[in-house]
């Protein structure tokens, strides 16, 4: 608490601070009549001069709720109208809800004009859900509280197990007229919530009568893992459109079964993700059980965010099911995710995360056997390395495999197949992964051809440090300076859609440079990038 003026003689003002919390359920969308009220914790709060013109907006006092939403502070002796202002904000972590269709403006719960000629006065605050029994009639003033209550339990949730933990800000954008529309963020068209790496914030849906998050927490806190990929560990995924069923780029498999799995582990038991939208916010739109995910897989493996999100709550959530006998708890998921996930030389997939956690010194032949017995339910086998060797589902195409394709500098070409019949080209049909590494530093040049138009991304350490993808022609080649036995990685994506059958690629790694290609420019533009 700050000091108050030098006139303050004793008076004090305090109370509580509220929101509305309004619960989701497994079928009828947010549930109004079970709302509960929930303490603000941890933001600023500042007593305000009062003035019935409104032209003073002079702070006499400033402090810090409690975790019990609790508040208390000094009035100045000769001050008897004053107003009690929070910040939709937190310091510890770093966090602040804003709205990004009014300037990115700071969202605050304020009071009326309080009097204050007593030696106590008390005075509570709520920020009301704005709901009026069919429709929302009020000011929806606990939808900015809502968004940073479940980030600030996340935040804390790893702050508990891992205390030296240092999050970066983390804005939080929300606003009733974000919707899912594609456009421009600052009209409120966000496409849906989502993490900004650009931006570092998050984006969260407010559009009443079509798709609401705030009240959503999975879907938050699903959003949040990715900031926490972005700013803490490593992020290799592609982006673009997925959902169940489908078997996508192990990148993207493993970025959207973590946010999926880390919402699980922090609303631990409450396993169900759900989304709420639609007219009255009455409908739940998709569910989601961590507990039986797994087995409602249809295409359980590598390639499948399903797969992903079932490996990883397992390992996390205390042992209670035939196949799963190991329970990390949140420390050590961190510690992968900051530690061997965050510095492999392959791609950020279960095979690094897998790879990584059985690497820890010290694991016994029975947690590496119970492990391997979690994966080999979700069809991926037991994980040797972070390239993937050995695995033999290739999701019923054998051009899948293998997932890594080892060459060698100045070593034989390879012809890699891509399936033109995906509906996207974050799918795995349309992505090939090469590792190489060069026995001595200095230029190597990459040269792949194929009769159908495809890029080039190379990769140090999830650093994409040189791009192909100039035209449509199919021919793309890059150069760069190696450096000695470093492993890299060299991903291929092929851009053919909707169609039908196979097309290849040849490809081929040499040692020398290509004349007029060490400084390449993507004169292209894709749908997905």
């Amino acid at each position: 608490m700050s000091d108050a003026n030098a006139d303050t003689k004793g008076k004090v003002l305090y109370g509580k601070l509220t929101y509305d919390r309004v619960p989701s359920t497994l079928e009828d969308g947010l549930d109004y009549r079970a709302v509960v009220q929930k303490p603000i914790r941890n933001v600023r709060v500042v007593l305000v001069e009062y003035s019935k013109e409104g032209g003073t907006n002079r702070e006499l006092a400033a402090t810090v709720s409690g975790e019990d939403g609790s508040y208390s502070l000094p009035v100045p002796d000769l001050v008897t109208r004053v107003r009690v202002r929070a910040f939709a904000e937190t310091a510890n972590p770093p966090l602040r809800v804003q709205d990004n269709t009014n300037g990115n403006a700071l969202y605050t719960l304020e009071s009326a004009a309080i009097t204050t000629t007593a030696a106590l006065t008390v005075k509570d605050l709520n920020a009301g859900s704005g709901w009026g029994g069919s429709s929302y009639t009020g000011a929806r003033a606990a939808a900015p509280f809502a968004s940073l209550d479940t980030l600030y339990g996340t935040a804390r949730a790893f702050m508990a197990v891992r205390p030296q933990v240092n999050f970066p800000l983390l804005p939080i954008n929300w606003s009733v007229n974000n919707r899912p529309e594609p456009g421009d963020s600052a009209l409120g068209q966000i496409d849906t919530s989502h993490y900004n790496s650009r931006s570092g914030g998050i984006y969260i849906l407010g559009k009443a009568d079509v798709d609401t998050d705030e009240y959503d927490a999975h879907v938050m806190v699903h959003e949040w893992g990715h900031y926490f990929e972005d700013k803490l560990g490593r992020s290799d995924s592609i982006g673009g459109s997925h959902g169940s069923g489908d078997i996508v780029d192990p990148r993207l498999a493993f970025g959207e079964g973590w946010g999926n799995a880390l919402s699980a582990m922090i609303l631990f038991p409450d396993a169900n993700y759900k989304d709420t939208g639609g007219v009255g916010q009455a409908r739940t739109t998709l569910v989601i059980d961590m507990e039986t995910n797994d087995a409602d897989d249809p295409t359980p493996g590598w390639f499948s965010e399903a797969s992903v999100q079932s490996v990883l709550y397992d390992l996390f959530d205390p042992a209670n099911e035939s196949f799963d006998k190991v329970a990390l708890g949140l420390g050590p998921i961190y510690d992968i995710m900051t530690g061997g996930q965050k510095s492999t030389s392959a791609v950020t997939s279960i095979f690094s995360f897998t790879n990584a956690l059985k690497a820890v010194p010290g694991t016994s032949a029975s947690t590496l056997a119970a492990i391997d017995s979690l994966t080999s339910t979700s069809r991926i086998d037991p994980i040797q390395d972070a390239f993937g060797t050995g695995e033999t589902n290739n999701g019923s195409n054998a051009a899948n495999l293998p997932v890594f394709r080892q060459m060698t500098v100045d070593g034989a070409s390879q012809t890699l197949t891509f399936l033109a019949d995906v509906d996207n080209v974050n799918r795995l049909g349309a992505n090939r992964y090469i590792r190489f590494s060069s026995p001595a530093a200095g230029p190597i040049q990459v040269v792949a051809n194929s009769s159908s138009d495809i890029g080039l991304a190379l990769l140090e350490d999830g650093k994409k440090i040189a791009v192909a993808d100039n035209d449509y022609s199919g021919t793309e080649q890059l150069s760069f300076l190696a450096k000695a036995n470093k492993v890299y990685i060299l991903t291929v994506q092929g851009f053919v859609t909707k169609s039908s059958g196979q097309y290849t690629a040849s490809l081929r790694i040499a040692s020398g440079d290509i004349a007029g290609k060490a400084a390449i420019v993507n004169r292209k533009t894709k749908a997905v990038r």
